[in-house]
């Protein structure tokens, strides 16, 4: 278990975060997360709240990841230092399985290890949206659903797709 804590949008008991955080940071201005650290307020992150289903974020490791739009942010719990990371189409959500932030978004998925190196990217598993479902541990794949685009119109198809390279297998 880490010793972070996430809450989004946090409305309930604001009072526990009128106390002073360690740090603040900001790269919009709207929607905000909050951090506890061993169930102390720690951290306050602003990002622009562009009012997106898929807006989304996590701790994973050490770093609070926040996906919004077409951007990925990721905040050093440690050194409050931030990296992005541009996705094609849009931001989907984050999947952690193991050591690994399996970043989902409209055209594929990119996987990063605890360091933030990517272990591999694949952006042509779908043409507007991909879902993880599941690790199928005993063929070392992600189950995934991405949607293509066809003459007649779109549609949902399953794949799988490589733990170790993200490419998709039979």
């Amino acid at each position: 278990m880490s010793e972070y804590e996430l809450t989004e949008n946090f409305d309930q008991n604001q009072s526990d975060f009128d106390l002073p955080v360690i740090q603040t940071v900001t790269f919009g201005n709207g929607k905000k997360y909050y951090v506890r650290k061993n169930g102390i307020p720690y951290l306050t992150a602003e990002a622009d709240d562009i009012s997106d289903f898929f807006d989304k974020a996590c701790i994973f490791g050490k770093y609070l990841c926040i996906g919004s739009g077409h951007t990925v942010i990721f905040v050093n719990l440690e050194t409050f230092a931030s990296v992005t990371m541009e996705v094609s189409l849009y931001f989907g959500y984050f999947f952690i399985h193991e050591e690994i932030l399996y970043i989902a978004y409209g055209t594929g998925i990119t996987a990063v290890d605890s360091k933030l190196q990517t272990v591999w990217k694949n952006e042509r598993l779908a043409d507007d949206g991909v879902i993880i479902h599941e690790v199928l541990q005993n063929r070392e794949v992600l189950r995934i659903s991405a949607q293509e685009a066809l003459p007649y119109g779109e549609y949902w198809k399953e794949k799988l797709v490589s733990l170790k390279t993200g490419e998709q297998v039979i």
